[in-house]
């Protein structure tokens, strides 16, 4: 199997991306894994390198950081996910499980080796449901206009982890299509890329248990879980904002992820989990 990450110049996520593709090569010392990255940093580059890592230089995305609004900035890094069918180095790939650098491998991923979804699989997300602001978006592909209804609400499934099928999306050019919509819709759909999936793939997405993708918040997460996600507060994030999801495993969580940083990083760390409180 395959594992993908993405990843921009963010230095939180750079950290994220360490403690992850650690806890997985101690489970599959076997694994392909490869990370995508379309920027040039040369520290960012270095730092991926050091992991062992294959990383895949991606050159001129469609999803640009001018073609997605400027609030999603903070996190388009993982908008390159919706585009690994084009990524020369996976071009070889019918299948690759990504996942987003903010998860903790806890048990090994061999079963999903058996999962074949025809399009992509992802889980449930755990949290309230998603109110779309439009009621239906249109887009144009080779010269044809097609709309896409927004259902009211939406229970998505988390684009945190998903087993992407790449040769399917190859076929017909559809993944050019799927581009295409991303590309004209994305400035008036919230929910970062994952909204983009739900609402264009909707029931062709197949449903993968909750091991594989449980958040801390969840109290079953480090028992049940194979693959732990952060999704909400980081392991450093001790704002008041997000005190409602700190609850359950989170703090078993962090100190699992912890484990997984050098002392130097641990307090670089640290230095962030304080500017939190202030």
């Amino acid at each position: 199997m395959t594992v993908v990450f993405c990843i921009d110049d963010n230095p939180h996520y750079l950290m994220l991306f360490r403690a992850a593709v650690r806890s997985l090569l101690a489970l599959h010392r076997d694994v392909r894994c490869v990370c995508v990255y379309s920027g040039a940093n040369a520290e960012v580059i270095a730092a991926v390198r050091a992991e062992g890592v294959e990383l895949a230089l991606y050159q001129n995305p469609v999803l640009h950081a001018g073609v997605i609004p400027k609030r999603f900035h903070r996190a388009i890094g993982a908008y390159l996910k919706l585009e690994l069918a084009l990524v020369p180095e996976l071009a070889d790939e019918e299948r690759v499980l990504y996942c987003d650098v903010d998860v903790l491998f806890l048990r090994e991923l061999t079963p999903l080796k058996e999962l074949a979804p025809a399009y992509m699989g992802m889980a449930r997300e755990a949290t309230s449901p998603f109110f779309p602001s439009v009621e239906q978006v249109d887009y144009v592909w080779k010269e044809r206009r097609y709309q896409i209804s927004m259902p009211f609400p939406i229970w998505t499934f988390s684009s945190g982890v998903v087993l992407f099928n790449l040769d399917k999306l190859r076929r017909h050019e559809y993944i050019h299509n799927f581009l295409a919509f991303c590309a004209q819709t994305t400035d008036r759909i919230d929910n970062l890329d994952q909204s983009l999936l739900n609402y264009f793939f909707g029931k062709r997405i197949t449903r993968l248990e909750a091991r594989w993708n449980r958040p801390p918040y969840n109290a079953d997460c480090l028992s049940t879980g194979h693959i732990l996600h952060f999704h909400g507060p980081k392991p450093w994030d001790m704002s008041p904002s997000w005190r409602e999801l700190r609850i359950h495993d989170f703090m078993a969580a962090r100190d699992r992820w912890l484990d997984w940083l050098t002392a130097a990083e641990a307090r670089t760390v640290a230095a962030w989990e304080q500017a939190t409180l202030r």
